[in-house]
């Protein structure tokens, strides 16, 4: 998404903004370098009813004047000329405002929905609060903020072209389109914090645990870098006099293209990597085979995650080159909004069973449904005790009257005076407590 370097557009669309008739445009009174494009492409005379016709119907023609335009005009020329041919032409105004609330509305209560669950079994007590959860809170509330800041944008231009538009509201439409670039940034950093937070919270691996600190530590570094860059995506960051001119400032730019495409990839790389992450350890938990395979569906939704950022690219890019931002932009935040709230759902989707477990228990127990046998059979594969011999260095074998529980944890020594807890020794080559 591009927020800074939109400026200059911002102010030549200010001078744009008059309220648009079709009867007071003509062709003929297009700026002149786009007329200059007109008599290349078309045939004489250039303005004849059948020119006409020609450009507003073949799209070769037309696409090959605007390309013309788009080179030899500056941008203020280039909006000015793209007005006139879409009123000569009749080409109705674009209006998905009541579809881009409609989603933005649905997707709120979604994240809101997901977040009130998992608060509740904190609040209940099925589990314990965490890290992931102290994260996901503000994840979810800068994902309000970006959702509210959407919605307000149908109503400041968000689906309509943007000469249509005055010019106290295009300037708003820009500053809500700034809000929602850093809130993305930062919402969707912090779900993927909380989702890596929480791996460290179930999975004890050392290795594995070492591999998540390093993704966090990425991340985060990351995350930072992109919001610095896109501080300083184009100096001076406010719009300047030259900007009415339809030139853009004469500060220094950063190639904004490169940087959506590094965002863009980070994130899906990451998506990939935090799916793959925890199928690796629950691939060899000891249990059965459908409750190994519900809880690898549950963390398998991580893929529409990975699935919406890939969607998003393609609208990335081509926002990147309109200058009908206001109408050009409706791909890139309906599908930043669905990537945040697919985000959150998938950050919360496991902090819903104990929930759901308690709610189904308290159900049987009101005999409103009939308990199932499998719910007592347990969840963890049945399996045979084999002694397992030890043997020393020397290659003699240890007896098992000799083996003694490491108690590491100090559970079986409960009991015992501190100073005994603490004593340790060796019997055998075994460590003993």
């Amino acid at each position: 998404m591009r927020g800074l370097t939109l400026w200059p557009i911002v102010v030549i669309a200010i001078s744009l903004c008059d309220s648009v008739h079709a009867e007071n445009y003509r062709l003929q009174d297009a700026p002149k370098c786009a007329i200059n494009c007109l008599n290349k492409s078309l045939q004489k005379p250039t303005f004849s009813d059948a020119n006409i016709e020609r450009l507003c119907n073949v799209t070769t023609i037309s696409d090959q004047v605007l390309d013309c335009v788009r080179g030899d005009c500056s941008v203020k020329d280039l909006l000015e000329y793209m007005r006139t041919e879409r009123v000569v032409c009749n080409r109705p105004d674009i209006d998905n405002d009541h579809n881009i609330r409609a989603i933005n509305f649905f997707i709120l209560g979604a994240v809101l929905i997901s977040v009130g669950i998992r608060i509740s079994t904190k609040l209940y007590r099925f589990t314990k609060w965490g890290t992931d959860d102290y994260l996901i809170i503000p994840a979810a509330i800068l994902t309000a903020v970006q959702t509210i800041c959407m919605i307000l944008m149908t109503w400041v231009g968000l689906g309509h072209d943007i000469w249509t538009i005055s010019e106290k509201t295009t300037t708003r439409f820009f500053i809500y389109l700034l809000v929602v670039e850093f809130t993305y940034v930062l919402s969707l950093c912090l779900i993927k914090l909380s989702i890596l937070f929480f791996f460290l919270r179930i999975f004890p691996d050392p290795t594995f645990i070492k591999i998540i600190r390093w993704t966090i530590g990425f991340t985060i570094l990351t995350s930072i870098i992109i919001l610095v860059l896109a501080c300083l995506q184009s100096a001076p960051t406010e719009p300047s006099q030259d900007g009415w001119d339809g030139f853009p400032n004469s500060g220094p730019h950063l190639d904004i293209q490169a940087l959506i495409l590094s965002h863009a990839g980070i994130n899906v790389a990451l998506d990939v990597w935090m799916f793959i992450l925890p199928l690796t350890q629950l691939y060899n938990l000891g249990l059965k085979a459908r409750k190994k395979i519900g809880i690898m569906l549950i963390f398998g939704v991580g893929i529409f995650l990975i699935a919406v950022s890939c969607i998003r690219i393609p609208h990335m890019l081509d926002f990147n080159k309109t200058l009908n931002a206001t109408s050009d932009s409706q791909g890139i935040i309906i599908w930043s909004n669905i990537e945040t709230g697919v985000g959150i759902l998938v950050a919360c989707m496991p902090h819903t069973q104990p929930l759901l477990h308690a709610a189904k228990t308290k159900i049987k127990w009101l005999n409103l449904l009939p308990s199932a046998s499998s719910s007592t059979r347990g969840i963890f594969i049945e399996r045979s005790l084999v002694p397992i011999r030890v043997t020393k260095t020397d290659g003699t074998a240890t007896r098992p009257e000799d083996l003694v529980l490491y108690d590491r944890g100090g559970l079986l020594t409960a009991d015992r005076p501190e100073s005994a807890k603490k004593a340790s020794h060796r019997t055998n080559g075994v460590e003993t407590v």
